[in-house]
C-alpha cells in the first residue's frame, strides 16, 4: 500500500492494522489473517519478523506490511527484508514469560533502531499498558521527541470472554484510558490495540485514537468467511463514526 494511503487513513482516522502474532512464525497460520485482512479492506497487516515470512506476505498482499519485534537488530534486518513499516512492541511474548519492558528499556531500543535506520523506514512503538499512565505519557512524548512516527496505544485484557458489547466495552476500557490520556500529550498519530471487536471499534475514535489494531478477534476464527466479517466488521465501523461525522480529523 503507497504511503500516502497509509497516511490518509491514520488522517482520516479510519486505520484498521490486523495483528497477526509477534510469535506467530507458521504461514500456515498468518496467511489466512492476510487474506482475510486484504479481503476485508483493512490497511495493514502486523506479522512476526522472519525474512521468508515477510517475503511471502509481501507476495501475497498490497496492504502496509508492519514487522513486529522486542530485539532491536531483528527490526533493523527487517528494513532491508521488505518491512514497510517496523513495529517495535507487541509485548504479548515477554508477557506470557512474566516480563514487562520498562519505559527505559523501549526508548533504548527506539534510539538503537533509529541510529541504524533514521528516517528511511517509519517506526511505531507500542507504549507498554502495564505501566503507570505517567510514565506512559512521559514515554510517549520521549518515542516523538525520538523520532518515533507511530504510537500503539495498549491496555489489559482480561480473562473473561468477549461475548457481547458490554463485555466488548469493558475489554478495552483500559486501553481507551491509555490512548485517550497519550493523545493529550503528543501530535504523532496513535492507534489502540488490545482487545478490540467490531463491537467496541468505534470507541477507540473517540478515544481520540486514529485507528485500531486487531488480532485475537480474528486469530479465533476457524473459516475464512468469518475471519474476514469480524475484519470488515471494524472497518465499518470505523468508516461509520467518518460517515456521521464528517469533519472529524486527526
Amino acid at each position: 500500500m503507497p504511503k500516502h494511503t497509509l497516511n490518509a487513513a491514520l488522517q482520516n482516522r479510519t486505520f484498521v492494522k490486523v495483528i497477526a502474532g509477534i510469535d506467530t512464525f507458521e504461514s500456515a497460520k498468518v496467511l489466512p489473517i492476510v487474506d482475510a485482512a486484504t479481503a476485508a479492506g483493512a490497511h495493514a497487516i502486523d506479522i512476526a519478523c522472519d525474512h521468508d515470512l515477510i517475503r511471502q506476505v509481501k507476495a501475497r498482499t498490497s496492504l502496509t506490511v508492519f514487522v513486529s519485534s522486542t530485539d532491536p537488530q531483528k527490526l533493523i534486518a527487517a528494513a532491508s527484508a521488505g518491512a514497510d513499516v517496523l513495529e517495535l512492541g507487541n509485548f504479548d511474548a515477554m508477557y506470557r514469560e512474566g516480563i514487562t519492558p520498562t519505559a527505559d528499556q523501549i526508548m533504548n531500543w527506539t534510539r538503537e533502531i533509529k541510529a541504524a535506520v533514521g528516517d528511511s523506514i517509519p517506526l511505531c512503538v507500542t507504549v507498554c499498558g502495564r505501566l503507570p499512565i505517567k510514565e506512559q505519557i512521559d514515554l510517549a512524548q520521549m518515542l516523538q521527541a525520538a523520532g518515533a512516527d507511530i504510537i500503539q496505544a495498549e491496555g489489559t485484557v482480561g480473562p473473561a470472554p468477549i461475548t457481547d458489547t458490554a463485555s466488548a466495552i469493558a475489554a478495552i476500557t483500559s486501553a481507551l484510558a491509555n490512548a485517550a490520556e497519550i493523545r493529550r500529550a503528543i501530535e504523532m498519530p496513535i492507534f489502540v490495540a488490545g482487545g478490540i471487536t467490531p463491537e467496541n471499534a468505534a470507541f477507540a475514535i473517540a478515544s481520540g485514537a486514529n485507528g485500531v489494531g486487531i488480532g485475537k478477534a480474528v486469530a479465533s476464527k476457524t473459516t475464512a468467511s468469518e475471519r474476514e466479517a469480524v475484519v470488515r466488521g471494524v472497518v465499518n465501523a470505523l468508516e461509520a463514526v467518518r460517515t456521521a461525522h464528517p469533519g472529524l480529523k486527526a
